[in-house]
């Protein structure tokens, strides 16, 4: 049974987790990456509601996901977009590579390290997409 977004951003970080371990090719791809990621969805035109964020840690081929801000974490990264690309995003509508580098979303950490670890990068965002995820909006 699938999440909806926004409104059990909880349920759906627990399930982008399970997706995310489960994903062979994610443990290959971070073996070597350890990193803290901040996934900001923030409202649009399509949703007005509040902010929701998801914290994401990548430990060396292992990924923990939750939903909520961890104020003492100190984050490698930061990925904001508004609702309805995030949304585009998850469903599979847009390249995430071209999304990311120069589409809706804005990108705080060292790009460099990024595309270092896009193999890892692409995968976490694949195992984003495998959520079964309804949108509210």
């Amino acid at each position: 049974m699938g999440a909806t977004l926004p409104d059990d951003a909880a349920g759906w970080a627990d399930q982008f987790q399970t997706r995310l371990n489960e994903r062979e090719a994610f443990e290959r791809a971070a073996a070597n990456f350890s990193a803290t990621f901040r996934l900001l969805v923030t409202p649009d035109e399509r949703y007005d509601g509040e902010p929701v964020v998801f914290t994401v840690v990548v430990d060396e081929g292992a990924g923990v996901v939750a939903a909520g801000h961890d104020a003492d974490a100190d984050y490698d990264f930061t990925l904001s977009g508004p609702y309805t690309a995030w949304r585009a995003l998850l469903r599979g509508e847009v390249d995430a590579t071209a999304a990311l580098t120069g589409g809706d979303f804005e990108v705080e950490g060292s790009t460099m390290r990024l595309l270092q670890h896009r193999e890892a990068v692409a995968e976490l965002v694949g195992a984003a997409q495998a959520v079964d995820t309804e949108f509210a909006y």
